[in-house]
């Protein structure tokens, strides 16, 4: 009997990615330039010895199959074990969709009960971490509970993000509380679980009875908590939950930091992903590039400071690309000027264009609760017209079968979206 199998959550919609989940899975979307972020659940699989792995898709899943594929880059395609997508049972109505996060483990229990394993390990694909799941099931064996849950501390002010655990000395849970306004804990749940099969599975269908929308963290967690059945997994390393487009932003710059909390070079265990075919790396006479991390197929002929440029972008004479990541195959026409921005992939900027620039107390019209903080995000494919200007916190998305918009200037907090667009 094989000890641990995985299933990885990947349906999520993302909805405060805003554009950048438009047309992708959360778990699909870019990251550090060459990754995505799933890739990081799925080296962490590898890395733990994990072989036999379920991806439960949903939005947008074509994103993340394409990417996935056989799961040849994670060594996982093979005849036994291996990775294997699992989409919603689609029946004539919205209901017969993932529910919830225990409700796709549920519609699923079909698989569950013919697993030949003592652990089923429940994963988020949409998390940047990395970790031995090997020390986490070491835990759970120790514990002696059905059921043991990942946690890590995190600011105060944060709490009210996330399901919060309040443990004793032994790490039984003894509360938790679901995105609380205040607490007196900070561990939050990792949205990573380890169970008995047998038990997941009577949970699961005793839960569900009652509850349509089951959720791990609304439903499942409180019945554990309450009959004593779970503990806590204190996980001590980096983990960052990419939200918002804030968090991202974030995360992503805090990458060219002199000592970043995630170091991605000079790993003995570098991240896994699918490579690709682009040439090396082109940096030009009159380029000049500072603190960033550029990746093969890019030729910088102009300036790039402090930002991520993904494989494949082109940055023309000239040009200024400061604190912003670029994802593939965008590029950036002679004199444009980008300032905090993240351009999804395939955006074409017009000669001296000037991106991003303006009063960053000005929130998005359309998005004020996500888009408030000095960012600006221009949508997959837009071509942005030369000369045009944008301010900061816009929103600016051309047509996805022309890519084109209107050239007119878009002043701080406003947005340009094509008819086809809608967020």
């Amino acid at each position: 009997m094989s000890r641990t199998v995985a299933f990885i959550l990947a349906g999520g919609v993302g909805t405060r990615l805003s554009l950048l989940t438009r047309f992708r899975a959360k778990p699909a979307v870019p990251f550090a330039g060459r990754y995505r972020i799933i890739d990081f659940t799925l080296t962490n699989c590898v890395r733990s010895d994990i072989d036999r792995i379920y991806l439960l898709t949903q939005y947008r899943s074509p994103s993340i199959v394409r990417h996935v594929g056989i799961g040849k880059p994670w060594d996982l395609d093979r005849v036994e074990g291996g990775i294997r997508s699992l989409n919603p049972h689609l029946g004539f109505q919205a209901a017969d969709w993932y529910q919830g996060t225990a409700d796709a483990i549920y519609q699923n229990i079909s698989v569950l009960r013919e697993m030949d394993c003592r652990n089923v390990l429940i994963l988020s694909g949409d998390h940047i971490y990395r970790m031995d799941y090997r020390l986490f099931e070491e835990f759970h064996e120790r514990a002696g509970t059905p059921a043991s849950l990942s946690v890590v501390g995190v600011p105060k002010s944060l709490c009210k993000e996330f399901g919060i655990a309040t443990i004793d000395a032994k790490g039984a849970i003894r509360k938790f509380e679901e995105k609380p306004l205040s607490t007196k804990s900070n561990l939050a749940s990792m949205g990573i679980y380890i169970f008995r099969k047998d038990f997941l599975i009577s949970t699961l269908e005793r839960l569900k009875r009652s509850t349509t929308d089951l959720d791990f963290g609304k439903h499942v967690m409180p019945y554990l908590v309450g009959r004593k059945k779970i503990s806590a997994y204190r996980y001590k390393g980096f983990w960052l939950d990419i939200g918002t487009l804030k968090s991202y932003y974030s995360a992503s710059l805090a990458l060219l930091a002199k000592r970043p909390r995630m170091n991605l070079y000079g790993e003995m265990t570098p991240v896994l992903t699918v490579p690709d075919d682009n040439p090396p790396l082109f940096v030009a006479q009159s380029a000049n590039v500072d603190r960033s991390l550029i990746c093969n197929g890019c030729v910088i002929r102009g300036e790039v400071s402090s930002s991520i440029l993904s494989p494949g972008v082109t940055v023309e004479r000239g040009a200024r690309v400061e604190n912003s990541v670029i994802f593939h195959g965008s590029h950036v026409g002679r004199e444009a000027m980008l300032k905090n921005v993240i351009l999804d992939e395939g955006v074409s900027i017009g000669k001296k264009a000037s991106i991003g620039e303006g009063d960053p107390r000005v929130a998005n019209a359309l998005q004020p609760d996500y888009l408030d903080f000095g960012l600006t995000v221009i949508g997959g494919k837009t071509v942005v017209p030369s000369g045009m200007r944008v301010g900061t916190n816009c929103l600016v998305c051309g047509s996805r079968e022309s890519g084109r918009i209107p050239n007119r200037d878009v002043e701080d907090g406003g947005y340009l979206l094509a008819d086809d667009i809608q967020l």
